[in-house]
């Protein structure tokens, strides 16, 4: 329930963020980390992904690599627009007529290479959005037979690149890196994605959603990891101030990044997707949702 009453409540924060064309969609393509993985790190040998395995999957009726006992907001976005679930770029054989997910659990905006120089490791698959952008670099190839019947494919498509960056900062702070070190991450993340958004741009997208963070604070293990009995550390929400005023950075910074490209790029419609109000929406009506 609070898994669908976030993506709706996400979905109109996106709708009154910016005007989406009025094209019914034909597919969507997502790239992201495990708020949208529908089943590709599970795929990914020696993964070792817990959501491979139940409780994972209960309500959905079996466990399909989606870090949920459901669906995720891609799913809803898909019956939204009428459309079939978006299967994971690495299931072999599936349907991609209806677009193709590449979104990776534990997936960073910077590769395991520039995490490295700040002294930061990844624990689950390296899988950066620059990667996921040459799967679906892959993936459009052969498709297509031509770059002009990509752009046509991609006119009538919904692209969502992100949620992406909220594990640069996860696994920094897991990693006793301090958060100044988390904040000198901000710029470069937010260039990645924003680098990403050109790209698809220029592969033929106009229908584009680039979602902000959610409250990084709210994640249970950060709420593990920084626990304290100091009360003035915590919002009213018992979430970790500090982390949560990164996540706000992270998106203001995103927000202003986007207003540039819309001034480059007025025939696009691109949307950004505040899934941090949607978080903390749910939280605080936590009880009332079950």
């Amino acid at each position: 329930v609070t898994t669908a009453t976030g993506s709706s409540e996400a979905f109109h924060t996106i709708k009154r963020a910016g005007k989406l064309s009025t094209t019914r969609f034909e597919a969507i393509y997502q790239f992201g980390d495990s708020l949208s993985d529908t089943g590709n790190l599970i795929r990914i040998p020696g993964s070792h992904d817990p959501s491979a395995n139940l409780p994972y999957g209960q309500t959905f009726g079996r466990p399909t690599g989606r870090s949920s006992d459901g669906l995720l907001m891609v799913d809803y976005f898909a019956k939204y627009f009428h459309l079939p679930l978006v299967n994971p770029f690495l299931a072999n054989g599936s349907n991609f007529n209806h677009g193709a997910n590449f979104a990776v659990a534990g997936g960073t905006a910077l590769d395991a290479a520039t995490l490295a120089t700040r002294n930061i490791t990844l624990r689950l698959a390296n899988v950066s959005l620059v990667s996921q952008l040459s799967w679906f670099k892959s993936h459009l190839h052969n498709i297509c037979c031509s770059p002009a019947e990509c752009k046509e494919k991609l006119r009538k498509s919904l692209v969502l690149v992100g949620e992406i960056g909220a594990n640069d900062y996860n696994y920094a702070l897991l990693q006793r890196r301090t958060m100044k070190e988390a904040y000198k991450l901000v710029p470069e993340v937010v260039n990645t994605i924003i680098h990403v958004v050109r790209e698809v741009i220029k592969l033929g997208a106009v229908n584009v959603v680039v979602p902000g963070n959610v409250a990084i604070g709210c994640v249970t293990s950060l709420l593990y990891r920084y626990g304290s009995n100091d009360s003035s550390k915590y919002d009213d929400l018992h979430c970790l101030k500090e982390h949560n005023t990164l996540s706000r950075f992270h998106n203001h910074h995103l927000i202003q990044a986007i207003k540039i490209l819309k001034r480059e790029n007025p025939s696009v419609a691109i949307a950004y997707g505040d899934y941090y109000s949607a978080t903390t929406w749910v939280l605080r009506h936590a009880s009332s949702l079950g």
